[in-house]
């Protein structure tokens, strides 16, 4: 697996050109079997970076406890979604599906990790009023993203959506940090 700062940044600017409807999701990524690791550890290390704030908030062993605690929300989500995608025979979008997805959830992790800068620069900014119009936002397009490369329902596409979204929260609560979700959609 090679997972360089050049292969993150490209999938980075790959997440936010579909995030910004500039091309569908098999344009963009390299969705074979031998970029599945990266999309799982380079959302992770983004995620890490994205999060360092946190080592401020709850100490260094609180954001160690949150880190993994992203790492094992985003693998029981790729084998949610592996088990859900076969049971309604989409199996074979798997892959399609999960490497655009971990991407742009590394793209929505960049966007809270800069609002989080910029909360701290400045406090009195009220900055953090951007997550909800970049919650919104990448809520449509993980919501299109689902859609569109599963080619199923919109509703069905909701299940996936609030599934991940459970998901993030019985880890949080099982784990007993109160933790904003673990980085996904």
């Amino acid at each position: 697996m090679n997972l360089s700062p050049a292969l993150i940044l490209a999938n980075l600017r790959a997440a936010f050109r579909y995030a910004i409807g500039r091309g569908r999701p098999d344009e963009l990524f390299d969705t074979s079997l031998a970029h599945f690791w990266q999309s799982v550890w380079g959302p992770w290390i983004i995620h890490l970076l994205a999060t360092s704030f946190a080592s401020q908030i709850f100490g260094l062993t609180g954001f160690v406890k949150l880190s993994i605690i992203a790492l094992i929300s985003s693998v029981a989500y790729i084998i949610m979604v592996s088990f859900m995608m076969g049971r309604i025979g989409k199996g074979e979008r798997f892959l399609a599906f999960i490497i655009p997805y971990q991407w742009l959830t590394a793209f929505q992790a960049a966007c809270f990790g800069m609002i989080a800068f910029l909360v701290m620069v400045a406090p009195n900014s009220n900055a953090h009023l951007l997550t909800i119009p970049v919650v919104i936002w990448l809520l449509i397009r993980t919501w299109y993203l689902i859609k569109d490369v599963m080619g199923i329902t919109g509703g069905l596409a909701v299940g996936f959506i609030l599934a991940r979204i459970l998901l993030d929260m019985v880890v949080n609560f099982a784990s007993g940090i109160i933790a904003p979700l673990g980085g996904a959609l």
